[in-house]
């Protein structure tokens, strides 16, 4: 959980960054935005991080694990050990991102590099560098009050409630790669999605929120890749499985490999396959899945939606299934019409 009532805005620059496929390139600042107005700072703290209610953290990375090789981890170094220097930094940032910003999906926009002091996150108090870049701009219409009389007129601007890429970094753990939360809500293009690898070079931290995504997500996968074509299984199959995993997570504090196999696959081969799939999932996504963890009660209600399993017939029909395979069954008539016998102890 991230608090910023307390905190301060004390530095703010901004810079231009176009799209370099059409060879816009970088229009820097020459000093920093001051800060003079009380609302605005309000504003502006608002938009850095009422997008990160329900963070998930990441660490800086480089591939032979020399951190300071990772560029924008040498920069926010720099700005924690002297924060006087954020403008100076804030430069050579954009023109990092710049550089870094080849695909002719990237779209110009302008980054807002930020110094605030005093976040309170997860209970520890530590400064934060806010870097944020937005693409998109919203229509504003405006009514002035002349005295006698009304005008409408319009701007356009940032829309403090829609954040196109952002990026905080707390000063705590810096051995490990810092504390990142990191967000990108502008590109749906996989070949533009660069912000977080191409640019900030992070990783998901490895602790029991993202182990708790990563087994809910990875037995999702499972299922439909692994179980579905080796053993066809059907929707009610699959939402049985489903379901037991949910109850898993939602009533247990800690996870266990083992148990939670004997409880949601209750299959020597499904257990078997599932090992095999933990190894290949872990190699091809590069994510750790640790044997032994807390389960994270926040992970679980965010990555709800997994759970759901929903049976679509033809057109005519959507059954959604919570659970207990027993109480639906599979069959064909005698005219070769399929159906689904559905039991059930109370309507509402």
């Amino acid at each position: 959980m991230i608090n910023y009532l307390t905190a301060e805005l004390t530095t703010l620059t901004v810079h231009k960054i176009g799209n370099q496929a059409a060879n816009e390139g970088v229009h820097l600042s020459d000093s920093s935005v001051e800060l003079k107005d009380e609302v605005l700072k309000e504003l502006l703290l608002k938009y850095f991080f009422s997008s990160f209610k329900e963070p998930e953290f990441y660490a800086f990375e480089f591939s032979n694990q020399d951190l300071q090789l990772n560029p924008v981890y040498k920069y926010a170094q720099s700005i924690f050990e002297n924060p006087s220097t954020l403008h100076q930094q804030s430069a050579l940032i954009a023109q990092y991102l710049y550089d870094r910003s080849a695909h002719p999906n990237i779209k110009s926009g302008d980054l807002l590099i930020a110094y605030i002091k005093e976040v309170l996150i997860e209970d520890e108090v530590a400064d934060a560098i806010a870097i944020f870049k937005s693409e998109s701009k919203d229509d504003f219409i405006q009514v002035k009050d002349t005295g006698d009389g009304f005008v409408i007129d319009y701007d356009r601007g940032v829309n403090i409630e829609k954040l196109d890429k952002g990026c905080l970094i707390f000063n705590t753990e810096q051995s490990t790669g810092y504390k990142l939360c990191v967000i990108d809500h502008s590109n749906k293009y996989k070949d533009a999605v660069y912000w977080k690898t191409d640019f900030l070079g992070v990783k998901p931290r490895s602790d029991s929120y993202h182990a708790t995504v990563n087994y809910i997500q990875m037995t999702k996968s499972f299922i439909k890749e692994r179980l579905k074509p080796l053993y066809e299984l059907d929707k009610t199959d699959e939402a049985a499985i489903l379901n037991r995993s949910k109850d898993f997570f939602q009533h247990q504090e800690a996870f266990e490999q083992a148990t939670y196999e004997e409880n949601i696959f209750r299959n020597k081969e499904y257990v078997s396959d599932f090992h095999d799939y933990i190894e290949d999932y872990k190699t091809e996504r590069s994510v750790p899945l640790p044997e032994q963890f807390n389960i994270n009660e926040q992970a679980v209600k965010k990555k709800g939606r997994v759970f759901k399993s929903i049976l679509k017939l033809d057109k005519n029909f959507h059954v959604y299934i919570h659970g207990n395979r027993d109480m639906i069954e599979k069959g064909m008539d005698e005219n070769g019409r399929k159906f689904y016998k559905i039991y059930y102890e109370h309507e509402s």
